[in-house]
């Protein structure tokens, strides 16, 4: 029996190796043109003065504009729990050419651009003829913690939706440190004029959650004080009872009665 359950053990083991080995062979290709031509969830800002521009939304979606001048290829990619890396997940991809020319994902490999991806990442490369332009394309992120890695150095900014911001410190944390914050049309844009390694986070809330924040720490603070009154009170009405049965009293008495002989007693 033992023999048989070592050797289901090895063979499940082998066929989870096989499986991430098969992975990792296959997991490479072109990136779909369906999925690069995807219309993005609303219009990109290419006229941004910013190396990376996010416009972050409610419905958990972000998209971003980079500035690619002299920065071929590019190289996208996220860490994973088990310390290695996987590539970045995108889609509607579009190059904005030097002058103002867009260009979807299909059409940007069609003259010259590859949007590759292996199992650790997702490479773009222009053509040589695309050197000053602008990529832009939309993902998956929550407006409440947003984490992306610096894939370019320079100038990033980053537009919240409109009701959320990060001014309370507890529930509210943009990193790194050295950023600005700005109003643009009553949304909350925040600033960095260098950003050259490690990643952004930003963690926002609603407005309006701080009454719910608010709210559960009154209800936790009113369960702690009745919860530490019943507690008191138990303890008090063991002890009456105790006192009742005459355990109490008799454990006085021989406490006394210690203490008389530690002294040496009565009259010593």
């Amino acid at each position: 029996m033992t023999r048989r359950f070592a050797l289901a053990v090895a063979c499940v083991a082998l066929l989870a190796v096989s499986a991430g080995c098969l992975g990792y062979v296959t997991g490479g290709g072109e990136v779909a043109n369906e999925t690069l031509d995807a219309e993005p969830p609303r219009e990109y800002d290419f006229d941004t003065d910013r190396d990376a521009e996010f416009d972050l939304s409610a419905d958990a979606t972000y998209t971003v504009v980079y500035n690619v001048s002299e920065r071929d290829p590019l190289r996208l990619y996220q860490d994973t729990v088990y310390g290695g890396d996987q590539p970045l997940e995108f889609r509607a991809f579009r190059y904005q050419y030097p002058d103002g020319t867009v260009v979807n994902g299909s059409e940007f490999r069609a003259r010259g651009g590859e949007v590759d991806r292996t199992p650790d990442e997702t490479w773009i490369r222009l053509a040589d003829d695309m050197e000053g332009g602008k990529i832009a394309f939309s993902g998956a992120g929550s407006p409440r913690r947003f984490t992306m890695l610096t894939y370019v150095q320079g100038s990033y900014a980053v537009t919240l939706p409109e009701g959320f911001t990060t001014s309370f410190p507890i529930v509210g944390h943009v990193s790194p440190r050295g950023h600005g914050v700005e109003e643009v049309d009553g949304r909350d844009r925040i600033t960095w004029d260098s950003v050259t390694s490690g990643s952004i986070v930003v963690q926002s809330y609603r407005e309006r959650d701080l009454v719910v924040f608010a709210g559960i720490l009154v209800v936790a603070v009113v369960v702690a004080v009745a919860g530490t009154a019943h507690f008191r009170r138990q303890l008090e009405e063991l002890r009456e009872r105790r006192m009742e049965l005459g355990l109490g009293v008799y454990e006085d008495e021989e406490e006394g009665a210690d203490d008389d002989d530690r002294k040496g007693g009565p009259g010593t």
